[in-house]
């Protein structure tokens, strides 16, 4: 099945190479020339990945990029017509997966776009019926399940929570207070300082060796991360 790519920008004639190039490598490509028209795509579509605009009339790619994270985990690349690190950090900030500085080369946009899928695409353990899954992992979001080699796991809500924001993620570092703000619903705040202690917990579960993890990652002086293992990787996480 093609993988769909969501093109934001104003400039019409930028959109229309973009266009042709990523059509002629066999994706398939939708178009919009503003943030609202933006949302109401990802409304629409399935999609595998947007390439994102900073500039843009009405609301700004910033302003989009928080509406987007509100409701998906597609990934993002960024586009940027400053050289200041400035809007490249805010934009990772606010979860954009990566950024290509305008003027670009075409080449450089398809290499970014082939290695973003690679990382967070369905060959990865993104599955079309939405589940998860990361080495001897499963994890189905709308089932509220989770399964080791097949073998359902008994996780907390707040577990749950925890392994899904990271499966959805692979390769990407959370911070403690992300993830708490993350998990944290209505009158129940978890506080940052406990995310540890539920890690713990999880990697009890999940890890064939606790003490040596392999698919919850430490990130030192950030936070923790899901590795990067095939889902095929099984064997050597058992």
């Amino acid at each position: 099945m093609e993988e769909t790519i969501l093109l934001v920008d104003d400039d019409a004639a930028l959109l229309e190479v973009m266009s042709i190039v990523l059509s002629s490598e066999g994706y398939r490509v939708v178009t919009a020339v503003e943030g609202m028209e933006a949302l109401q795509e990802l409304g629409r579509e399935r999609l595998d990945l947007v390439v994102l605009d900073v500039m843009l009339p009405k609301i700004s790619g910033f302003e989009v990029l928080k509406k987007i994270r509100e409701k998906s985990d597609v990934p993002v690349v960024m586009l940027t017509a400053k050289s200041q690190s400035v809007d490249k950090v805010v934009g990772l900030e606010l979860g954009a997966d990566d950024y290509i500085t305008k003027p670009f080369d075409t080449k450089e946009l398809l290499a970014r776009i082939r290695a973003i899928l690679r990382r967070f695409g369905r060959q990865e353990g993104r599955n079309r019926d939405g589940t998860l899954k990361l080495g001897p992992l499963e994890l189905d979001p709308n089932g509220y399940t989770v399964t080791k080699n097949g073998e359902p796991l008994e996780l907390t809500p707040t577990e749950f929570k925890i392994l899904a924001l990271l499966l959805k993620r692979p390769g990407r570092a959370f911070t403690r207070a992300q993830m708490s703000e993350a998990v944290s619903t209505g009158s129940h705040y978890l506080a940052s300082r406990y995310i540890d202690v539920h890690i713990s917990r999880l990697r009890a579960k999940v890890e064939h060796d606790p003490r040596a993890p392999r698919i919850i990652q430490t990130v030192p002086s950030v936070g923790y991360r899901a590795a990067r293992l095939l889902a095929n990787d099984s064997s050597k996480s058992a």
